[in-house]
């Protein structure tokens, strides 16, 4: 190298390398904001609309306890349906859901339910008899009350009450987007005393099995009730057979989702 001659270290960069580089990084970016990003905003999403409709089954549960505890004919409420179908039979399926057997006769209840289905399938809200109840696919057996039935034990008088709800439609209805759930009394309540109770029953449907939810809530102490060990999809509870039990009936009309 002569003296005075000058080497310029750019004359080995490549524009085309820096550019490929650059490239690389940004696809790399994007591919691990669709493989982990997505996903998680997707499940975000879900996780909310989940929520969302466990406060509109709330809002629904305080109208029909107005309907029933409150004697007022007639409710309707504007609500949100996101991320899946809010639907309710027209009748309820004739199985029984509960049994009471007091002093050797047996009283049966089917309740029907409002039920919220998400869209992939895999949570079920659902305002059963009163209650408020969850559950999820990947546990079919396994549910949780999110929400307690009108139901109480008084100790002093040594009574039960127990509201039986029956929810029932128009027609087959269901409601995905904007709606208003409107409801009414299809029929004067009906009160109805009797004397030494022995048991009560919940039979889950298989495809909307709300056994757990129900055995939980009957254990509670201030019921009053024993709970039995399950057998299958039923689950009995002993009742205090000196006590009185109260029985209020109630049938609610939804005439629109």
């Amino acid at each position: 190298m002569k003296k005075g001659d000058v080497y310029s270290c750019d004359s080995g960069v490549s524009e085309t390398i820096g550019f490929v580089v650059i490239l690389g990084i940004v696809i790399t970016g994007i591919a691990m904001v669709t493989l982990y990003g997505y996903p998680a905003l997707i499940q975000e999403q879900q996780n909310t609309n989940i929520k969302n409709m466990q406060k509109n089954m709330f809002v629904i549960q305080s109208d029909l306890r107005s309907l029933t505890t409150k004697g007022i004919p007639y409710q309707e409420t504007a609500i949100q349906v996101s991320g899946g179908t809010l639907m309710v039979k027209k009748d309820p399926d004739p199985t029984p859901r509960f049994e009471i057997d007091v002093n050797g006769l047996t009283i049966t209840h089917n309740p029907g339910e409002l039920k919220f289905v998400s869209q992939d399938g895999s949570t079920t809200i659902a305002l059963e008899n009163g209650a408020v109840l969850t559950r999820y696919q990947s546990d079919p057996t396994g549910s949780v009350m999110l929400a307690q039935p009108p139901w109480f034990y008084d100790t002093q008088k040594n009574t039960y009450v127990i509201h039986l709800i029956q929810l029932k439609a128009s027609s087959d209805l269901s409601q995905a987007g904007i709606g208003t759930v409107r409801m009414m009394l299809s029929e004067p309540p009906s009160t109805i005393q009797y004397n030494n109770p022995t048991t009560i029953t919940y039979h889950a449907n298989p495809a909307e099995d709300y056994m757990r939810a129900w055995k939980n809530y009957f254990g509670t102490s201030d019921l009053g009730m024993t709970p039995r060990t399950p057998s299958g999809r039923n689950i009995t509870c002993d009742l205090d057979p000196s006590a009185k039990l109260v029985i209020k009936t109630y049938n609610v009309t939804i005439l629109s989702l």
